[in-house]
């Protein structure tokens, strides 16, 4: 069943709608009715309706000017248009809106059947269309190498959680699975210039630099080969951890220079990272063939392993960037449980580390503490004493006495940063509250007015402000608008046309309409001592 919602201030008709029309039979579950394109934008905002039916004239806010709101935020929302008025500028402006029928009325009970129909047959054609299976997997299958090349390119990077690599890998047709890993990158660089015709395209060359690289180790390695920050990537996913093993990886490179030699004319130059042997840490094993390639690329070309250049990489030992990326967010979100979990979790690494790796590795999480502190302005001395707490750190204490240490400076930085951020927030909202103040009876008032005020964005705003005030920035502005009106109303002489131009609403209907949402009773009431209002 579809969300059906009627909008007309002519109740007889709505009523007759309701009476006459099989709604179900035709597929559509009447959901809401509205008096006036105002109440009909709200409406819409809490039912999020499928197809709206609505006349065109009606006080507050007209047909047209409803359905241009309702698609800012509704943007999938149909639209049935009823009116009086065979005015063709009505029906078009109409069919901006996914106008699906525009009816002048009188309107049958058999021509509005015959709008539903076709409505339903629209709207069915549309769910169709987004949920087509069929396509969506030819999309998907298209897409496969796109999303395979992005996984890996992620894990090279560190950007992403460990867990849903292996979760989404074998939909994407990949296996990462392996005792033990090793990465390389390379460039190709022409051998001679200009190079031949068909291959004076860099991407071209680069392409062809892939298949050969393919074709190469296939019968070595299993592998992947794949564009990586403008660099050609190679991982290798190795049958055990012998140190033999890692030696063929690189035996197989140098044959893939070789045979890139004679068939391209372009020698690649192609640095290896040292073998690890978990996929957190395959960022580590690119950064350091990176570094290799930057070496070869100053000794003129060649196949370079960094284990060669820097004897120290074999056992380097790098913190985590997922985890040091979700410490660092649990620490700005002011989450203690996931603070502790995620300097657990980067703690159970340090299993008999050397001590040059245990202080590099140290001082990657208490520098990920000090950033943290910085970006969300925390006084940086709420860590202690900087000197003695870092001397305390590279004395080598045992993990567990580190792992104390640490989780006092997480606390620490957790309290202060959500004191910093009470702050913020009651500041924000105390300016909001004055500007408010100040400014609630200038018809032009708005969210966005208030924020290039405050200089913050409107989003962040509307939440710190709710969460401060426990009531939304409109809620304040009607509330300062109607007190101010009831105080008039009830204390002076003026025309209720005055009073409403007075609190900021020019229009004397909306003025009307917002009043007696707010307080149940009209301003006529409340002049007439109808209104249940004690002044």
């Amino acid at each position: 069943m579809y969300k059906l919602m009627l909008v007309d201030d002519e109740k007889e008709i709505t009523r007759g709608l309701l009476e006459v029309m099989p709604f179900e039979e035709l597929g559509f579950t009447v959901v809401g009715q509205a008096d006036n394109g105002l109440e009909g934008v709200h409406l819409c905002e809490k039912l999020n309706p499928d197809l709206i039916v609505t006349d065109i004239r009606m006080p507050l806010m007209d047909g047209l000017a409803m359905c241009r709101e309702i698609h800012k935020s509704l943007p999938t929302a149909h639209f049935i248009i009823l009116s009086g008025y065979d005015d063709f500028e009505y029906a078009r402006q109409a069919m901006h809106f996914k106008s699906m029928d525009y009816l002048l009325k009188p309107i049958s009970s058999t021509e509005f059947a015959d709008a539903l129909r076709l409505a339903k047959t629209k709207l069915d054609e549309e769910f169709a269309l987004q949920r087509d299976i069929i396509n969506l997997r030819a999309n998907f299958t298209t897409s496969l190498p796109l999303l395979r090349e992005m996984l890996l390119s992620t894990l090279l990077s560190g950007s992403v959680d460990i867990t849903a690599a292996r979760r989404d890998a074998p939909r994407y047709g990949l296996m990462l699975s392996a005792p033990q890993y090793a990465l390389a990158v390379m460039r190709p660089i022409a051998v001679k210039q200009p190079l031949p015709e068909d291959l004076n395209d860099p991407e071209l060359v680069k392409q062809a630099m892939i298949n050969i690289t393919r074709d190469t180790l296939a019968d070595s390695f299993p592998t992947e080969v794949f564009h990586f920050d403008g660099m050609i990537a190679v991982l290798f996913f190795l049958p055990d951890v012998a140190e033999s093993t890692f030696n063929r990886v690189q035996a197989a490179l140098d044959v893939v220079r070789k045979t890139a030699i004679h068939f391209l004319e372009v020698s690649p130059v192609i640095g290896l990272g040292a073998p690890c042997f978990r996929l957190e840490d395959l960022h580590v094993c690119a950064r350091q063939a990176v570094t290799a390639l930057d070496y070869s690329v100053l000794q003129g070309g060649d196949t370079l392993c960094v284990t060669d250049l820097e004897p120290g990489s074999r056992t380097e030992l790098v913190a985590s960037e997922t985890l040091l990326r979700i410490l660092t967010n649990a620490i700005k979100m002011g989450n203690r449980l996931e603070t502790h979990r995620s300097l657990s979790e980067l703690m159970e690494v340090l299993v008999k580390p050397t001590p040059h790796n245990y202080r590099v590795y140290i001082l990657e999480i208490l520098l990920t503490l000090l950033r943290t502190a910085r970006d969300m302005n925390a006084d940086v001395d709420v860590l202690g004493d900087n000197s003695s707490t870092l001397e305390c750190l590279m004395r080598e204490p045992a993990i567990d006495k580190a792992e104390a240490i640490l989780s006092e400076l997480a606390d620490r930085l957790l309290e202060s940063i959500q004191s910093n951020l009470a702050n913020v927030t009651a500041n924000l909202a105390r300016q909001a509250g004055d500007y408010l103040a100040q400014h609630y009876t200038e018809p032009e008032i708005s969210v966005e007015h208030l924020c290039r005020e405050l200089h913050v964005s409107p989003s962040y705003f509307s939440v710190l402000y709710k969460q401060e005030k426990k009531e939304t920035f409109h809620q304040t502005l009607t509330r300062l608008r109607m007190d101010r009106a009831i105080m008039l109303l009830t204390s002076t002489d003026q025309k209720t046309l005055e009073i409403a131009a007075s609190v900021g609403i020019p229009d004397p209907s909306y003025f009307s309409y917002a009043f007696k949402r707010h307080f149940g009773f009209s301003p006529s009431q409340t002049r007439s001592g109808k209104g249940g209002h004690t002044p």
